[in-house]
């Protein structure tokens, strides 16, 4: 297996209107798949300046002092929002990103400049979800979607994603029904560019066959980069050959030595 793959993220882009979809709280999908093979995701440049307003671009020096306690056999993470508020690059330099809340509800916006990655991790009904906002390829297209997590072992954190459904963006990845897009991006939601945290809605799923792997912190959660490349690896090459996404999420960022931190939204100013 090569040790260098780089994220094949097969995008198909359709073109439709640039606005984004009103969540709703019923949990359905559609029958499509991927039909063919998707570009290369050529997200944005480690080395990009971060100008997002929005966001504390301190560059404080990475003191953490994680380690993995995999001995834990509660809950593997307890009920609750966490928000990816900390990026570290290699160098150990990080950056700090605050949610966006609205009336006390949680939000992936892509009304920000910093075309900077952004997660939140949900945790309800004994369910978990992840919610990821990413900007692709030279012209930082949008694609918001939501995943729900399987857990494999409470222990050690480890968390299998089969799928994304993506309902936020301009383009959207895969095949659709044409017919019926404009209907699913007809609402006054969409031109607000929110996604709301803990809202479902039916979008197009495109099979992303992911392994992850979070390890306890001082104060939250950290993705265990090591461990989700590895996995990637072991199975990159032949889900390529049946003309298959994997690794949507962090393999960008893990490749380039960074660093994705989670909180509990409750505890972040």
């Amino acid at each position: 297996m090569k040790k260098t793959l780089l994220l094949l993220v097969m995008l198909t882009l359709q073109a439709c209107s640039d606005t984004t979809v009103q969540l709703p709280t019923d949990d359905v999908h559609n029958g499509n798949g991927i039909n063919s093979k998707l570009e290369t995701n050529t997200a944005r440049s480690d080395t990009d300046t971060d100008t997002d307003t929005d966001t504390d671009t301190d560059t404080d020096t990475d003191t953490d002092t994680d380690t993995d306690t995999d001995t834990d056999t509660d809950n593997s993470i307890p009920t609750g929002i966490y928000f990816s508020n900390k990026k570290c690059s290699s160098d150990k330099t990080c950056k700090n990103f605050t949610p966006e809340k609205i009336d006390g509800k949680y939000f992936l916006s892509k009304n920000q400049d910093s075309n900077e990655a952004t997660y939140y991790l949900l945790f309800k009904d004994n369910t978990y979800y992840l919610y990821s906002l990413q900007f692709l390829d030279e012209d930082y297209s949008t694609v918001g979607s939501w995943s729900q997590m399987k857990e494999i072992n409470a222990a050690d954190l480890t968390f299998e994603i089969e799928y994304i459904e993506q309902v936020m963006g301009s383009d959207y990845m895969g095949s659709y029904d044409n017919a019926n897009i404009n209907n699913k991006l007809n609402t006054l939601a969409n031109q607000s560019g929110l996604l709301e945290i803990g809202s479902l809605l039916e979008g197009n799923q495109i099979p992303t066959h992911e392994n992850i792997k979070f390890i306890r912190t001082n104060d939250g959660y950290k993705v265990d980069c090591e461990n989700y490349i590895k996995k990637y690896e072991e199975v990159a090459d032949e889900l390529f050959e049946k003309n298959m996404a994997v690794g949507f999420h962090f393999y960008y960022e893990c490749s380039s030595g960074k660093v994705i931190y989670f909180q509990d939204v409750s505890q972040l100013k």
